[in-house]
């Protein structure tokens, strides 16, 4: 029985263990990245999805959207990072060189949350479907409350302003 088993595996047992083991290596790093690139993914649609549904003038918390503990947020638009490289590969967080393209159009604005000196997560946006106005120091959970209101040019994009 143990012959019959074994007469089945290639006459060259490394040109079968290879290609396994380089796809375990491959799926354990990319489990992390795939993780990471989709969440980012998925928050950008929840804030999209929960600021559309919001009327005028409306009340949003940063902290009401978020999953994950955090006691500060610097949110930076405009940015422009030091290296261009997309770390999320596949288009699992933005689709073909839009991500390079915003960078371009100084549309790319990230929120940094940090918990207890560490960061904790790092998103990015869209600065034409969300744009934040006052919020240019870092925020506490109680002080990211902000304003909403649809940009007055029929676009679907909404500005956020920091409510003081």
């Amino acid at each position: 029985m143990i012959k019959e088993a074994l007469s089945v595996l290639p006459a060259r047992p490394i040109l079968f263990v290879v290609p396994v083991i380089v796809v375990l290596v491959m799926s354990f790093y990319y489990s992390d990245v795939y993780s990471r690139c989709t969440g980012n993914k998925q928050f950008r649609a929840l804030l999209n999805e929960t600021l559309s549904s919001a009327h005028t003038g409306a009340q949003f918390r940063l902290e009401d959207i978020t999953a994950f503990a955090w006691d500060r947020v610097r949110i930076v638009t405009n940015f422009e990072p030091e290296r261009r490289s997309n770390e999320c590969p596949f288009s699992w967080n933005w689709p073909s060189d839009e991500r390079e393209s915003l960078i371009a159009s100084g549309l790319l604005t990230v929120l940094i949350f940090v918990y207890r000196g560490a960061i904790v997560e790092y998103l990015e946006l869209r600065g034409d479907e969300v744009a934040f106005r006052g919020a240019d120091s870092s925020l506490s959970p109680k002080a990211a409350v902000f304003s909403v209101i649809p940009n007055a040019d029929d676009s679907r994009g909404i500005t956020l302003t920091l409510k003081n």
